[in-house]
């Protein structure tokens, strides 16, 4: 990513309109939160369902990639099938990669969190009520079976997706890739599916509050690969093989 706009005081200075633009995309997504929020996790205790969290949480990330004036290109969702499940394995590049992959995702994607996020008022209330899978990181074989658990309770599939890398890139290029996602996959069978993010970064570098608005996102779906056949020892192998896919399908000045 270019350097060019990490700096908030050139930010400033070279765009001041898009500037205030991003203070008020930033307080309009605070508000979005604490109207949405509540009412999703309202409509999931009252119908017992989690699909009211799903709909409410993909109006949410509409709002916000509407309000940034970022426009969102989609290419490889024909590469799977939405009554299959399969474990997304992504690079992370920012906030915005949460909200443009739900936004624009033709099948409901469900994240692993960890369960340090639900204390988060409002957003964590949210999160807890929906369908999305909380874990405790210090717990891994707690950890699987609720997992196992989530995609059994889901007769039409499950996309579970996973940030590979395990924060967000501090500065906008793919970086080595933590094995949670390839153990998760070996474990249940389940493809594995690169998914590359190009562009988020522009809008809200790690470290920065204001929204940078205007622009587009890349999102590639690549092709599924199979783990039925490999082993827990194909683990490192697996996981070199996601993220070289990842970099091929990524733009890093996009």
């Amino acid at each position: 990513m270019s350097a060019r706009y990490r700096s908030l005081t050139t930010f400033i200075r070279e765009r001041p309109f898009h500037y205030l633009w991003g203070l008020f995309a930033d307080l309009a997504i605070i508000a979005y939160t604490i109207v949405l929020a509540p009412v999703a996790a309202l409509g999931v205790l009252i119908l017992r369902q989690g699909w009211p969290a799903d709909v409410i949480g993909r109006i949410w990330c509409r709002l916000i990639i509407w309000t940034c004036g970022i426009r969102v290109e989609l290419h490889g969702a024909e590469n799977l099938r939405p009554d299959e499940s399969y474990v997304l394995i992504s690079n992370h590049l920012s906030n915005f990669d949460v909200w443009a992959t739900l936004a624009t995702v033709p099948r409901t994607v469900r994240f692993v969190a960890k369960k340090e996020l639900t204390r988060i008022p409002v957003f964590g209330w949210a999160l807890a009520a929906s369908d999305h899978i909380v874990i405790d990181r210090e717990k891994t074989e707690e950890a699987i079976e609720t997992i196992n658990a989530a995609i059994s309770r889901s007769p039409n599939g499950m996309w579970i997706l996973f940030y590979a890398e395990g924060t967000r890139s501090p500065d906008g290029k793919v970086h080595e890739f933590k094995k949670g996602g390839v153990a998760l996959a070996l474990r249940t069978g389940l493809p594995v599916v690169p998914v590359s993010v190009s562009g988020t970064a522009t809008f809200l570098p790690k470290g920065c509050f204001v929204i940078r608005p205007s622009g587009r996102v890349k999102i590639v779906i690549d092709r599924p690969i199979e783990t039925k056949q490999l082993s827990p020892n194909d683990r490192e192998a697996l996981n070199t093989l996601v993220r070289e896919r990842v970099i091929a399908n990524f733009t890093e000045d996009y």
